[in-house]
């Protein structure tokens, strides 16, 4: 007799077939120091409280109320504070902050 269905074994092997070889893992004293090496930068980028984070110019544009084109001309011609990371621009929101005190103007009193 042929049975149709298929065990979780045959289901299984079949998935084995598929999947990736696994490398096999690296051993001895300079693994141990790779290994370490990245999961304390792993712990680095995942910290629960990152010192700063920049945003992009939409998202800045956004904080400010102003068109993003205007911002960047701004960052362009060194107006206003942003940090260049290869061809991107990106802006922290503490500067941004500071910035708006330091360009903030007061009325004059009438005399």
């Amino acid at each position: 007799m042929n049975n149709p269905m298929r065990t979780l074994t045959t289901l299984k092997a079949r998935n084995d077939m598929n999947a990736p070889p696994q490398s096999p893992q690296p051993s001895g004293r300079w693994a141990r120091t790779r290994n370490a090496a990245a999961q304390l930068t792993r712990r680095a980028v995942h910290a629960d409280s990152p010192p700063f984070a920049l945003i992009d110019a939409k998202a800045a544009s956004t904080m400010l109320g102003v068109p993003p084109t205007w911002l960047l001309a701004q960052a362009r011609e060194g107006g206003i504070p942003h940090h260049r990371l290869g061809h991107y621009v990106r802006f922290n929101p503490d500067d941004l902050k500071e910035w708006l005190q330091e360009t903030r103007s007061m009325p004059r009193g009438r005399f």
